[in-house]
């Protein structure tokens, strides 16, 4: 898309290149060119000539700089600058005066040391508005290997007798092979007469095959009678083959050419070739001969089909057809229309009627009329698809004539034919269904529903009352795809009095013409007609086709409450409802059903319904795991294990772990459990390694040997210890203990105290905590119940599920902290409607989750939490909820949350239940400790890794990972980090780590309002090489003190490896030493004493002290061990 923008918009610069920017004054070259690179490409192309404008005003200068950007290949793109010199060609090359200095900058800069494919980026540049004045420079470098093929372009689009002549004399005297075969393709493309001599003396001499065919393919398109001798020997010498030298190919090439200045010594070439190629069984060269036999002459033309005609040969004949234009010969035409009638041939008269229709010959569309009732399959279906084709009345009724036939394969074939014939076919069918065969009457029904012809509604309706039960089936078939809304009423009534075989398309074609309607009409229209009749289950599908939570409500009520009929179709619409809003009446009726057809059939149904309408994951394995006590059969058991193994989901993988012990369902459970395993490295571990052997030991398939390679592979690559550990046994209580107040007062209490408010605490969890079939249950009464370890930094798994009951309510303190929240959304009186997953006591950092996705009450859910440091991340059934979110101590709020703590199950008086507990703890980095020379001098840590309490400020885009600050940018831009204490003279010690492009700063006596590189100092943090930083102002480099001192460069490492710099800020003197480096010693005061280097106004440079910030500009960035020690 950019390239045609960019085509489109250098095009526009041709009608345009008398328009010249007015430049403002002041502007230096370099901030021109600067200014116009950063503006390409352009947004459109009134910018675009105005930038290419600006460009070209600074005149040969200016294009040299531009060329002198040129980067290697490798190095950095060169897209811009391509763009910004590609323009400026196209913009002068209606502009003599323009175009003259352009080249003259070419010429220069082609003289320069500079790399061979910037070189020939410039030639092909200069191939715009190249003329003969510029054909020495260009012959130049014709003898360069690499800049050969660039300049030879650049001569053809010349395309002088001069520029011509170059290239020949460059073919004789150049010693490169490779650059000759490059000049000799050039000629060719020039087609260059004069040529021809050298071309053959070369030719003579013995060559390479790739030089023969380079050769061959020049003398074909510069040659003339001289040349077809050696050519035609060359053709013979391979038999006339294409694959070889492409001697055929150019001596054929070469008889076109000529064909019109010597037509008769082309005719007498033709003929020998036509005579070999019959001779031998080459159609495609008699086909090739002929046409150059017929190009002259009326005769020939008719003589050659004749000839074509009594040979029979199909591989001749139809490619001629389709290669000699006959239309326009009267006397061929004859010829044609006589053979399609008179030929005993099958394979001509498809041929000659294939042609006729795509050459639209409707004077030959008798004669195919004709043919559409031959005995002979090939000729009729030819004669039928032609039909199609070539359209019309009379193709038309022909046609649907064949519709009365009595043979069945006649009327398939017509039916096929008309059904893609153009236009509106609907009154012809309709004139002709009276009259048509049994067959023919239900192709025309089946005809006009593939068409969609509601204007034969009638039709399609009456055949409903006929006593011909096959077309009275085919016309309730065909109903749906011809009824509209203003047909419900008929529909209605025939649904009604319809037998049982009619009744499910009569349905269909009910919901059909409901569509017609708006969704709130439907539902209206059908309760009131279901009012009226004493078949309600009629109108379920109606009801169930409209997809509505109303229709949905409807239809449960009438299954729990109804009989019989009504009662079996609620079951059916139920059952086969077409989207995942029948999960829960369906569970509901699988639950209290004892009847195992009527289970076999929900199992079914809720197993489709999961695996098709595009639940996460963990959707899907919630609702799998409850069906699987409803499935009644191996089979449906086997598709659960299949469909568990495809989500991906942990829980999913202990849970068919049980299944590899049947027979039955082993195959199908090891599959699902390897397919979730190796699917997930971060699943590996202890528990992951014992569940991939038991898999090894199961698997009976013929890949069973890959397979258990593949496992194998896993276990070497990734831990086969750690990784997610239960922390509910399923049976117990081990593990967990009961509430003791808050971590604050836990904290102040003696071991003693502790100790037995512990042992108190356990028996009342004891009560208030059960085990139920291997779920952990809180009984609604009673406090939370507490892990007994400690956790810091973790990945937990957790199903979770809240009851019916006046105030559903749960959470999960994370490190004795409340809380990832679990609620009912109903409770909107209280806010719940934001749903679970959120940081519900957060009152500075986001406190509700990202969006809505909790299942309805009293189903399963299932909770990914992710803590590091104090931020969480949280997974609601497999959707995002909570981003990276700082959790707020809700014990004291003007503390961080407790690095190290227990993990809490909320007890809020509802009953709620909770399995597969599962969790991953996260090695964290060992804190940052200070050298022992670092402690002697009295250094102190400022960020050792874990915790940011020694700073303040944007805590949201700066976060805590793997021991390091990162700063991921949001809308704030990136926003600043202060430390909370200020400081005045100090030594400040930090490592950096830089991505590309990135920008970044160190504040220094700064307040915590406004720009601190005005209201206190900035030292720049830069990614220097950044090709978008190559033009900035040395006080603007990375360690420059902004806008006062300029800093050395070079200094920095790489993009992705860490840096180390010191700052010394000691009164008015500042020093900056980057990875033992000193880039920067100077006095403020002195620099600023005549203005300073931007000329702006600093009112804080000379603050006495001030905060420390780490000052985000959109950019990642990275910080580790921050020390500083104060000066005195």
């Amino acid at each position: 898309m950019k390239k045609r923008v960019f085509i489109i918009l250098l095009l526009s610069l041709l009608f345009n290149f008398g328009i010249h920017a007015q430049l403002p004054e002041g502007r230096t070259q370099n901030t021109i060119i600067a200014d116009a690179l950063a503006q390409l490409p352009a947004e459109n192309q009134e910018q675009y000539n105005r930038v290419i404008a600006e460009l070209v005003s600074t005149g040969e200068e200016g294009l040299l700089d531009l060329i002198g950007r040129m980067n290697p290949p490798g190095s950095q793109s060169n897209e811009t600058l391509d763009y910004a010199i590609s323009g400026w060609t196209h913009f002068v090359s209606n502009d003599e005066v323009q175009r003259k200095v352009t080249v003259a900058a070419f010429d220069k800069a082609l003289g320069r040391p500079l790399h061979n494919d910037v070189k020939a980026a410039l030639i092909r540049n200069l191939r715009t508005i190249a003329s003969d004045e510029e054909v020495p420079l260009l012959a130049g470098f014709l003898s360069d290997i690499y800049l050969s093929s660039a300049a030879s372009m650049a001569l053809i689009s010349i395309g002088s007798d001069k520029a011509n002549e170059a290239l020949l004399q460059a073919v004789t005297s150049v010693g490169s092979e490779e650059v000759r075969l490059q000049l000799i393709n050039a000629l060719a493309q020039s087609g260059y007469r004069n040529a021809e001599k050298t071309l053959l003396d070369l030719l003579r001499l013995k060559t390479s095959g790739e030089m023969e065919k380079a050769l061959f393919n020049a003398l074909a398109h510069t040659g003339g009678k001289a040349s077809l001798k050696s050519l035609r020997s060359a053709a013979e010498a391979t038999g006339y083959s294409y694959q070889k030298n492409h001697a055929t190919a150019s001596y054929l090439t070469l008889l076109t050419r000529l064909n019109s200045e010597e037509p008769g010594l082309v005719r007498r070439e033709a003929t020998k070739m036509l005579s070999y190629a019959r001779k031998n069984g080459k159609s495609d060269l008699m086909v090739a001969a002929a046409r150059l036999m017929a190009d002259h002459s009326s005769l020939r033309k008719v003589a050659i089909l004749q000839d074509a005609l009594i040979t029979g040969d199909i591989n001749y004949l139809t490619p001629l057809l389709n290669t000699i234009s006959f239309t326009d010969d009267k006397r061929s035409m004859q010829l044609i229309a006589k053979e399609m009638d008179s030929t005993q041939s099958p394979d001509i008269q498809t041929a000659l009627i294939y042609w006729a229709a795509r050459n639209d010959r409707k004077e030959l569309l008798p004669a195919i009329i004709r043919l559409s009732t031959s005995s002979n399959e090939m000729v009729q279906i030819a004669a039928l698809q032609s039909l199609t084709l070539m359209g019309g009345d009379d193709a038309l009724i022909a046609l649907a004539a064949l519709l009365k036939s009595s043979d069945r394969e006649t009327v398939s074939l017509a039916m096929k034919a008309l059904a893609s014939f153009p236009g509106d076919i609907s009154y012809t069918l309709a004139s002709v269904f009276e009259e048509s065969s049994n067959d023919g009457k239900i192709a025309i029904l089946q005809l006009i529903a593939a068409r969609k012809m509601t204007n034969q509604y009638n039709l399609v309706y009456n055949q409903l009352f006929t006593d011909n039960a096959t077309v009275k089936q085919a016309a309730a078939n065909s109903l749906k795809d011809v009824v509209t809304a203003d047909n419900l009423t008929d529909l209605f009534t025939l649904v009604e009095q319809a037998d049982q075989a009619l009744l499910p398309p009569m349905q269909e074609a009910i919901n059909a013409a409901l569509d017609h309607l708006p969704a709130t009409e439907q539902m209206a229209l059908v309760t009131t007609r279901m009012k009226l009749s004493q078949k309600k289950h009629l109108y379920y599908s109606g009801l169930a086709h409209s997809g509505s939570q109303e229709a949905l409500d409807l239809i449960t009520t009438a299954f729990h409450s109804e009989e019989g009929d009504n009662r079996e179709a609620a079951f059916n619409a139920l059952t086969t409802w077409k989207s995942f809003d029948a999960i829960h009446p369906l569970l509901q009726i699988a639950r209290s059903s004892s009847d195992k057809m009527e289970l076999t059939i929900v199992a079914d149904a809720l197993t489709t319904l999961i695996g098709r309408y595009g639940q996460t994951g963990a959707v899907q394995y919630l609702y799998l795991r409850e069906t699987m006590p409803f499935s009644q059969t191996t089979g449906q058991r086997n598709r659960i294990l299949q469909l568990l193994g495809q989500t991906g989901v942990y829980q999913a993988m202990r849970f068919v772990v049980p299944y590899m012990d049947d027979p039955q369902l082993s195959e199908a459970a090891a599959q699902a459990a390897m397919t979730i395993a190796l699917n997930n490295p971060d699943y590996a571990g202890e528990e992951t390694t014992g569940i991939l052997q038991k898999v090894s030991e199961t698997l009976n398939n013929p890949d069973a040997v890959y397979q258990r390679q593949s496992i194998q592979k896993y276990l070497s690559e990734n831990p086969v210890e750690g990784g997610y550990l239960p922390l509910f046994n399923g049976k117990n209580l081990t593990g967990w203990k009961g509430l003791v107040a808050d971590p604050i007062k836990r904290a102040q209490m003696s071991q003693k105290e502790l100790a037995k408010a512990q042992q108190e605490a356990n028996k009342q969890a004891a009560a208030s905590w059960v085990v139920q079939d291997g779920v952990l249950l809180f009984t609604g009464k009673g406090d939370n119940l507490c892990t007994e370890k400690q956790y810091g930094d973790f990945e937990m798994l957790i199903d979770w599920k809240l009851y019916e009951g006046p105030e559903p309510d749960a959470g999960i303190y994370l490190r004795g902290t409340p809380q990832v929240q679990i609620w009912d959304t109903a409770r909107v009186d209280v806010g719940a409607q934001v749903g679970s997953g959120g940081l519900y006591n957060n009152s500075q950092n986001p406190s509700a989750p990202l969006k809505v996705v909790d299942q309805k009450v009293g189903e399963w859910n299932t909770f990914r939490i992710r803590m590091v440091g104090e931020r969480v991340s949280v997974w609601l059934n497999g959707e995002l909820v909570t981003d990276n979110v700082i959790l707020e101590n809700f014990w004291d709020r003007t503390k961080p949350i407790f690095p190290v703590e227990q993990i809490e199950l909320q007890a809020h008086g509802s009953k709620v239940a909770y399995r597969d507990i599962l969790i991953k703890e996260i090695p964290r980095p060992e804190p940052y400790e200070l050298t022992a020379e670092e402690e002697k001098e009295g250094f102190k840590i400022l960020f050792d890794g874990t915790h940011l309490d020694e700073w303040t400020g944007n805590k949201r885009d700066y976060a805590v990972e793997g021991g390091q600050i990162v700063l991921h940018p949001s809308k704030s831009f990136g926003g600043n980090l202060y430390t909370v204490k200020e400081y005045g003279d100090f030594v400040f010690r930090f490592e950096f780590m830089l991505t590309p492009g990135a920008n970044n700063g160190l504040g220094i006596r700064t307040p915590m309002e406004g720009d601190a590189a005005y209201l206190g100092m900035e030292l720049q943090i830069l990614d220097n090489d950044a090709p978008i930083y190559e033009n900035l102002e040395v006080y603007q480099y990375h360690g420059s003190v902004y806008g006062v001192i300029p800093a050395k460069r070079g200094f920095l490492k790489p993009n992705g490896e860490w840096n180390s710099q010191e700052v010394i800020a000691n009164g008015d003197n500042i020093k900056v030493i980057l990875n033992g480096t000193t880039i920067l010693e100077g006095n403020i005061r002195e620099a600023a004493k005549n203005g300073t280097a931007d000329g702006k106004e600093h009112p804080g440079l000379f603050n006495k002290k001030g905060h420390l910030g780490v000052l985000g500009h959109g950019s990642v960035v990275k910080f580790r061990n921050i020390r500083i020690r104060e000066l005195q």
